[in-house]
């Protein structure tokens, strides 16, 4: 579903939740409503008056019974840029299989009649493990009243096991204000990752880890503490799954960028003939193709239309999120052209 520019709530799951109520204002919380029973609907709590409804259903193709305990995590993002912002989340416990129906309250102060707004779901197990996802955010007009289907992807096991969180074995993941990172002790130290940048850190897990670009990280078991370049100090919290980026890279993609107007985003696997999978114009439109390497990316066919992926290693910055990136993209197909900032996350 395509969101109008004036539409007043809908896009990404952003799930993953994807961002802000206002640009000058400081975007509020997002709203969490959990139900207690499993009925039809009994994602969300009763909505207070000023409050609105995002229904729908969740299903999968394959026929597995969830795990007693299992439960549905929905999200309302507002997609602003690289990262989405959650503008409201429900938890729906106790489901079983599909079709997982769910209500969505949020709060409609919160809704800019000029932003675009995306629906991202999970169902998870009983210990937190994730089982089926949707792999891209879908695109929902808040306020609408048309119910939303989700169709959910089987996953793999979060890449983050309750050992290695509590050991500090295999990677970390965190969320450090609008970062996303990863953590990794080697032989070398430590490891950071965190949109398409790398820092390898020297130090030992009591005293923190640093190095002499300002970059440090400090681990206290349940939070942290990271700086990069010598900026203020952000507080990290343990996240639940792998940031988009770190995603990417434990999946062994090479290449990845985003862009804005309209939301797009592609990723390109390692070799020679890598193959490049991009998701454009807000989630409407999907492409994959067995990509050729050139002297300034990547081209490809798609659909009888050329496609050239050019890949300049000169810092750019997100327009809406601000986040700094190694790389600019430029992808065109045909005669439609997306820009947008990027990075190499394996050569």
């Amino acid at each position: 579903m395509r969101m109008p520019r004036s539409a007043p709530l809908a896009l990404l799951l952003c799930l993953a939740g994807c961002q802000p109520a206002s640009r000058d204002a400081a975007p509020a919380s997002p709203a969490t409503a959990e139900a207690p029973g499993g009925g039809a609907g009994a994602a969300g709590a009763r909505p207070r008056p000023a409050d609105t409804v995002v229904l729908g259903q969740a299903t999968y193709r394959e026929r597995i019974k969830m795990p007693p305990g299992a439960a549905l995590l929905v999200e309302l993002v507002a997609v602003e840029g690289a990262a989405p912002r959650v503008v409201a989340r429900a938890r729906k416990p106790d489901v079983a299989g599909p079709p997982i129906p769910f209500a969505l309250p949020y709060d409609a102060a919160q809704v800019r009649a000029n932003a675009r707004y995306a629906l991202r779901a999970e169902l998870v197990g009983p210990d937190g493990e994730r089982w089926f996802a949707t792999p891209s955010p879908v695109a929902v007009v808040p306020g609408e009243g048309t119910s939303v289907e989700l169709m959910l992807h089987r996953t793999s096991k979060d890449t983050t096991t309750p050992a290695a969180a509590a050991t500090g074995s295999g990677p970390r993941h965190w969320e450090c204000g609008d970062l996303g990172v990863m953590t990794r002790a080697g032989a070398q130290g430590l490891r950071i990752d965190a949109n398409a940048r790398t820092w390898t850190l020297s130090g030992t897990s009591s005293a923190g880890y640093a190095d002499t670009s300002g970059n440090a990280f400090r681990d206290a078991g349940a939070t942290a503490r990271l700086t990069v370049d010598g900026e203020a100090e952000r507080d990290c919290v343990p996240a639940r799954q792998p940031a988009p980026w770190n995603e990417a890279l434990l999946r062994g993609v090479a290449f990845r960028a985003v862009g804005n107007e309209p939301g797009w985003f592609v990723e390109v696997d390692s070799g020679e003939a890598p193959r490049l999978r991009a998701t454009l114009d807000y989630g409407e439109r999907r492409v994959e193709v067995t990509a050729r390497r050139s002297a300034s990316g990547f081209t490809g066919q798609v659909d009888g239309e050329p496609l050239r992926l050019d890949i300049a290693r000169r810092a750019c910055t997100d327009g809406m999120s601000g986040q700094r990136f190694e790389a600019t993209a430029t992808m065109q197909i045909g005669t439609k052209r997306y820009a947008g900032c990027g990075g190499w996350l394996a050569d």
